[in-house]
């Protein structure tokens, strides 16, 4: 190291004594206070102390003047070397200039593990205040619990602890993701609404697969056996209609044909042989509606047997679309997902499925 950095790095280092609560090797003329009075400083080399001393100082240097990712992690590699709460104090400040509130929340809650020293009354009392807004505006506190021995516990994808057992911490709310898994099991899901400023309690439960998979139809088996029934009750009235118009016809017939017989005269040549035989029927009102009655009864067998056989139809399909499917319990569905919605207007009857794969 040159003789103008370890100036530089001297004064720094100097102007953090107050912060560290020691001396850097060759720094200072003080003596450190014993080990007793540092708990911090309690296992940690000599050597770790100066690396860590020196990572800090550049990464105060680039806070200083706004390069925070690299002051971030310059300030994670001393920790690595001596785990201080100024590095953690710091280290928050450049997180959150990054806006990264999680992170920087949970370097100053580390920053006061010995209950405030290292750090001097004003920097305790911006852990104090930082703490406080960052919990009110920008953090959800919350408390994971699962019950289910050996069930891995994520949170938006990466695990925080292993079942049976619980975390707390805080999250920024939004699309907080936290799931529960084991072999055998269903996966327990929850995409809470957090509140922010507020603890928020979340127990993941798990189920056995083959007590989490039931089997359930998309819609009532009433529907189909409904509609089938008024189908088959439909082409019997057209049946029962059709015969009617048979019947009525066949009267038809019979009051022409003696209308005819009663009113029939021969026809005589010149020699005044019989050569043919002509009818002066005129078919009366009661013969004519005979005729229309048979009209009307073919058309009603007509739109009854149409009716009947389209309902049928559908309700075969919905017999055929109604087949049971496995479902979670949380009711999260397994295969395609089968919507069915009767209609009856004007034009018709019938049914409107929509079947997503």
């Amino acid at each position: 190291m040159s003789s103008k950095r370890t100036a530089w790095l001297g004064r720094v280092l100097c102007s953090a004594l107050l912060v560290f609560g020691t001396v850097a090797p060759g720094v200072g003329h003080a003596a450190p206070p014993p080990e007793a009075e540092r708990p911090w400083a309690k296992g940690v080399s000599k050597e770790n102390q100066a690396a860590a001393f020196e990572l800090f100082a550049e990464g105060t240097r680039l806070l200083k003047d706004a390069f925070f990712t690299k002051a971030v992690e310059l300030y994670k590699q001393a920790l690595v070397k001596w785990d201080h709460p100024a590095i953690h104090f710091n280290l928050a400040k450049a997180l959150l200039n990054l806006d990264q509130p999680v992170e920087a929340y949970g370097h100053f809650q580390s920053s006061m593990k010995y209950g405030g020293p290292p750090l001097d009354a004003d920097q305790v009392e911006q852990v104090k205040r930082y703490r406080q807004l960052l919990y009110e505006t920008e953090l959800a506190e919350v408390v994971i619990t699962c019950t289910e021995p050996d069930a891995q516990v994520l949170l938006n994808g990466t695990p925080i602890f292993k079942a049976p057992g619980n975390w707390q911490g805080v999250v920024r709310p939004g699309n907080v993701t936290i799931l529960a898994t084991k072999d055998g099991f269903q996966t327990a899901t929850s995409k809470p609404k957090l509140k922010v400023g507020q603890k928020n309690d979340i127990s993941l439960t798990l189920l056995p697969l083959d007590q989490s998979v039931q089997y359930e139809r998309p819609f009532s088996q009433a529907i189909p056996w409904t509609i089938t029934g008024l189908g088959i009750a439909l082409a019997g009235g057209g049946a029962l209609m059709a015969m009617q118009a048979g019947t009525a016809y066949a009267d038809y017939d019979k009051a022409v044909e003696v209308c005819t017989s009663e009113t029939t005269q021969p026809i005589l040549d010149s020699q005044g042989q019989e050569i043919g035989r002509t009818s002066a029927c005129v078919p009366t009102a009661d013969i004519k509606d005979k005729k229309t009655q048979g009209e009307l009864f073919e058309t009603l067998a007509l739109v009854g047997y149409i009716a009947g056989g389209t309902a049928i139809a559908t309700g075969i399909v919905l017999f055929i679309l109604n087949r049971e499917r496995p479902i979670t319990v949380e009711g999260t569905v397994e295969g395609p997902v089968t919507r069915i919605v009767p209609y009856i207007g004007p034009e018709g009857a019938g049914v409107n499925a929509t079947i997503g794969f």
